[in-house]
C-alpha cells in the first residue's frame, strides 16, 4: 500500500525509514538506531541543519519545523536515480514545506550561507577528508544555541576522530553519547569562541602541552601562583 504523502504519525514514520533498504541510495546510509537517536534529540526543535542528506533528512523533516539540508547535487556518471538528493526529495516519507535545501558542495554554499538563526542541532556528515569536517564546523559552531546538540557521524575516520579528540576538551561541548560511529554534544553554556579571533592557549585541547603554559608567562609571575596554575592545567 502506497503511503499519503506527509499524513503519517511519528511511530509510522520511524517504521517507515526503518523499513528503506541500506541500499536505498548509492551514498550510503546512517545507522536507524543513529536515525532514531537524532530523531529524539530533534523532535520538537525550531531549527536544524545537516550536510549530506538521506534517511535522516527523512526524519528532521518530521522532528522539526524548520531543516537546513547542504548537499551536493548528481555528480557527472552517477545514476540519477540512486543518488541521495534526488531519493530524499522524491520520497513520500519527505515532510517537503519544512526543508530547505542549499544545493553545492559545503566547502563553497557554507561560507556565503546567511545564518539568520540558532540552530537546535546540526549533523555534520558532509566530506570527510581534510580540512572540510573541520570547515563545516566553524561555520555551524558559533549558531549552535546552549543545550542544542551537535552531532559529528563516522568519527571512526582519523580525520573526523581528530576533531572529536579537540572537542572533547573544549568548554563549549560536553559528549553525551556515542551511538555506533556518531558523536552527540551537548552545547554549554560557554561563551562562543571567537571564530575571528585566536586565543589558541585558552582551549582545553592545547593546555595539555607544555608551550601552552610558556605562552601564559609562569615565568613573570609570582612562584605560588604559577605553581598552582600548572596544577590546574596538569589535570585537564
Amino acid at each position: 500500500m502506497q503511503l499519503r504523502k506527509n499524513k503519517l504519525t511519528q511511530p509510522a514514520i520511524l517504521d517507515s525509514i526503518r523499513s528503506l533498504p541500506n541500499t536505498w541510495h548509492a551514498n550510503g546510509s546512517l545507522n536507524l538506531e543513529v536515525i532514531d537517536y537524532i530523531f529524539q534529540c530533534a523532535n520538537g526543535a525550531d531549527h536544524t541543519a545537516e550536510t549530506g542528506c538521506g534517511k535522516s533528512t527523512l526524519a528532521f523533516s518530521h522532528a522539526s519545523r524548520h531543516h537546513v539540508v547542504f548537499a551536493c547535487d548528481v555528480p557527472p556518471g552517477e545514476d540519477p536515480e540512486m543518488h541521495s538528493l534526488n531519493r530524499v526529495r522524491s520520497s513520500a516519507l519527505l515532510k517537503e514545506n519544512v526543508c530547505e535545501f542549499v544545493i553545492g558542495s559545503t566547502q563553497r554554499t557554507l561560507p556565503g550561507f546567511h545564518f539568520d538563526c540558532e540552530f537546535d542541532l546540526v549533523l555534520l556528515d558532509g566530506p570527510h577528508g581534510y580540512p572540510f569536517p573541520d570547515l563545516e564546523y566553524y561555520y555551524f559552531y558559533p549558531h549552535i544555541k546552549p543545550g542544542g546538540w551537535l552531532v559529528i557521524d563516522d568519527i571512526q575516520i582519523p580525520s573526523v576522530s581528530n576533531m572529536l579528540d579537540v572537542l572533547r576538551r573544549d568548554d563549549m561541548f560536553t559528549l553525551k553519547h556515542t551511538v555506533r560511529t556518531t558523536a552527540f554534544f551537548r552545547r554549554t553554556n560557554a561563551p562562543t569562541f571567537s571564530p575571528l579571533g585566536d586565543g589558541w592557549w585558552e582551549q582545553g585541547y592545547n593546555k595539555r602541552f607544555g608551550i601552552a603554559l610558556r605562552h601564559v608567562g609562569l615565568g613573570s609571575m609570582p612562584r605560588v601562583i604559577a605553581l598552582e596554575l600548572k596544577r590546574r592545567l596538569a589535570k585537564l
